[in-house]
């Protein structure tokens, strides 16, 4: 057995040295590789399929890989032809998968060269209004506030993003930025984005953020031994209530884009069969 596999792989080996040898654009003749049954493989197959970029070696090894994967899915497809019932119809199936090959092909066309995607706030706003019901949350979420920085920051640092932390002017929200952006690892500052309450926790010190933590109290200032931390709950919403729009924007523009290649697709459907029978293309025969 341990012969037989070697004789094998010597085999496919010769085949790899004989494809790099061998180049059919500019040979007239193509040279046959192997024969399962009845069906032939050679050179030019497999040079078609194996990337131009590959060294010597690889390509020796992806070209041993193919063809060695070509013998054994041939000799399958020969005992799978053997064992066709007798009622199943493949030119049908073949013809059928064919037409919905091209009809899939035809219908993205379409909608990349003919689909709007830019939607309106006006109407996601419409879009959330008759359909919220069915956002409902499945884990609490919150709109914050949140630096993170670095426990070994100079302190002089620390006391001016404290400062400015601690400000309510405009002022001290863009400094508060500014210091954010150039000594914070993490900071969340945009009002209007909402993070599940899970993702703030993880990036607090274990277990000091929870449901019962944000009720209680709505700002945090923590230290240890790895981090500085600021935390400021500005509005909550928990599990079950209906999400917010800034909360599911996303899912919902997918949803509308969804709609409007459905509607797309079948205003094209009907043009094209108004033209069809306009042209008289379409004939009916009664039976």
């Amino acid at each position: 057995m341990m012969d037989h596999w070697l004789s094998y792989r010597m085999i496919l080996l010769f085949i790899g040295v004989t494809i790099l040898s061998c180049d059919p654009r500019s040979s007239a003749q193509d040279v046959q590789l192997a024969q399962v049954f009845d069906k032939k493989l050679f050179v030019s197959e497999v040079q078609a399929v194996i990337p131009e970029a590959l060294d010597s070696t690889e390509r020796i090894l992806a070209e041993n890989a193919y063809v060695d994967r070509w013998i054994k899915e041939n000799v399958m497809l020969h005992e799978a032809e053997k064992n066709i019932p007798a009622d199943l119809e493949i030119d049908r199936l073949v013809q059928n998968y064919k037409a919905s090959l091209i009809m899939l092909q035809y219908e993205k066309s379409v909608v990349e060269s003919l689909l709007d995607t830019v939607i309106s706030d006006q109407e996601l706003e419409t879009y959330y209004e008759e359909n919220k019901s069915q956002y409902q949350l499945e884990s609490t979420i919150v709109r914050c506030h949140l630096v993170k920085l670095p426990g070994d920051l100079d302190g002089d640092v620390i006391k001016k993003i404290e400062s400015s932390w601690k400000g309510n002017s405009e002022d001290d929200f863009r400094e508060l930025v500014s210091l954010s952006n150039t000594f914070a690892t993490t900071y969340y500052l945009n009002d209007s984005i909402w993070y599940r309450l899970d993702v703030i926790s993880q990036e607090m010190p274990e277990g000091s953020v929870n449901l019962n933590a944000i009720r209680n109290n709505k700002v945090f200032q923590l230290t240890n031994d790895q981090n500085y931390y600021f935390l400021k709950i500005l509005e909550i919403k928990d599990k079950k209530e209906i999400a917010p729009l800034a909360f599911i924007q996303e899912q919902a523009s997918r949803v509308i884009l969804h709609k409007r290649k459905i509607a797309l697709l079948e205003k094209l459907k009907e043009d094209l069969y108004d033209r069809a029978v306009s042209r008289n293309n379409i004939k009916i025969f009664a039976q």
